[in-house]
C-alpha cells in the first residue's frame, strides 16, 4: 500500500512533510497495549509514517502538528507519544449507554530528525476504537510552515 504511485511517498523535494493513515477494519478493538498501527496510508508526503510500525519517523526538524480521531464503541484511551513519552491522551467512554462516537486529540510538537511520534494504547479494557465503511478512527500529522 504505501508503495502506491502519486501518493506523496517518498522524500518531498519542496519540505513538505505530511500524512494521513487511518486504522484497518480488521484492527478494530485492539487486545494489546502499544502502538497503535494505522495500515492504510492516504498520504505519506517526505515518507516518514510507516504503516508496518504505525511509528511516524521525523524526516526533518520543525514544529508538526498531529491529530487523531478516534471512533469509539464503549471506553476508548489512548495518546499520542513522542520517542516513548506521552505527551496528550484522551480518555473517553460511551458507557452505559454504548454509542458510537468520535473522540478527538492533538497536539502540535517540536521535533527533530528522527524523532518517533506515535498513537499509544493504555491496554485491553479501554481500547473499543474501531473503523468501519462508515467510521474512521485517522492518525494525521504534518509540518508547520
Amino acid at each position: 500500500m504505501a508503495d502506491e504511485p502519486g501518493r506523496g511517498d517518498s522524500s518531498s523535494s519542496t519540505g513538505t512533510v505530511a500524512f494521513t493513515a487511518k486504522l484497518n477494519i480488521d484492527d478494530s478493538y485492539p487486545k494489546y497495549r502499544g502502538v497503535l498501527k494505522f495500515a492504510t496510508v492516504l498520504v505519506n508526503e517526505g515518507g516518514g509514517y510507516s504503516p508496518g510500525t504505525g511509528i511516524f519517523t521525523c524526516p526533518m526538524d520543525g514544529f508538526y502538528h498531529f491529530t487523531v480521531y478516534v471512533s469509539v464503541y464503549g471506553c476508548g484511551q489512548c495518546g499520542i507519544n513522542k520517542n516513548g513519552e506521552k505527551v496528550v491522551s484522551l480518555y473517553h467512554t460511551t458507557l452505559p449507554d454504548k454509542r458510537s462516537q468520535v473522540a478527538s486529540m492533538g497536539s502540535v510538537i517540536k521535533l527533530s530528525k528522527n524523532d518517533e511520534v506515535y498513537v499509544h494504547l493504555w491496554g485491553a479494557d479501554r481500547n473499543d476504537i474501531f473503523a468501519t465503511e462508515d467510521n474512521d478512527t485517522v492518525f494525521v500529522g504534518v509540518r508547520l510552515g
